[in-house]
């Protein structure tokens, strides 16, 4: 018995310096790869999980934002001229609410001018949202500029805020076809189908109800009955009912 005792020893003597030993032997070869931290457990484990040229410890913090957005093909040059379109779709967005402002005026009275323009705030308001979270989307960086105003607020007739809508309308589309061409310059298929298949021919539509309006009201010229006559058919006819705003107020009148 006391033999068996004095060889168990032995062995676990043994056992101890082999288990010393290549513990130190680890430890060596974990330097070489990271700064580890050893655990106090009877364990050999490290906190290094990953073995690349951009070797790193997973308790060392990563810097934030990391700079390294998932931008596919995304040139800086569509990039910038996306930003320009939405502060262009910006502009048209305060124009239309200044319009829509200016026709609900109690001196005023046209309730279906106020409320189309209304209706085109939005819509326009909806477009500058879609290039916005497009290019996020994309993986660039939004850039918003300081809205424009309308130098003139007093927009006088239906024809004079009619005229402006049309240039409006225009000068939106010659910059999305902009936008288009610098897309395609870079092989960017995506963006360009984003432009035409989702902004193009509602634009033409646009141009196309605005360029109406314009001849409609160049021909009546400003009599009070016919411009009374064209609010009523624009209101009727050209205006979603959640824009309408004497559906509105009649609705607001009963609740």
């Amino acid at each position: 018995m006391l033999k068996l005792c004095s060889d168990m020893r032995i062995l676990c003597n043994i056992f101890n310096i082999c288990a010393r030993q290549l513990y130190k032997k680890e430890i060596q070869l974990s330097k070489k790869i990271c700064n580890p931290t050893i655990f106090p457990a009877k364990s050999l484990s490290t906190s290094c999980t990953i073995k690349t040229s951009d070797e790193f410890c997973i308790d060392k913090p990563m810097k934030w934002p990391s700079g390294k957005p998932a931008n596919y093909k995304f040139h800086q040059e569509t990039e910038d001229i996306l930003n320009a379109q939405i502060n262009a779709e910006l502009k048209a967005f305060y124009y239309y609410l200044s319009m829509s402002a200016y026709f609900g005026r109690a001196d005023v009275a046209l309730p279906g001018c106020e409320s189309f323009f209304m209706q085109m705030h939005h819509e326009e308001h909806e477009h500058s949202l879609r290039f916005l979270n497009y290019v996020k989307m994309r993986g660039g960086r939004v850039n918003l500029c300081p809205m424009q105003s309308p130098p003139d607020q007093d927009w006088k007739c239906p024809l004079h805020a009619f005229k402006t809508a049309l240039d409006l309308e225009i000068e939106v589309t010659d910059k999305l076809v902009k936008v288009n061409a610098v897309a395609e310059k870079h092989g960017d298929l995506n963006a360009s189908d984003f432009i035409i298949t989702g902004f193009m021919e509602d634009q033409m539509k646009s141009i196309n109800e605005m360029a109406r309006f314009v001849a409609v009201l160049s021909g009546i010229g400003d009599q009070a009955l016919a411009r009374f006559i064209f609010d009523k058919d624009l209101l009727d006819h050209h205006v979603e009912p959640k824009f309408n705003i004497l559906r509105l107020k009649n609705a607001s009148k009963w609740k």
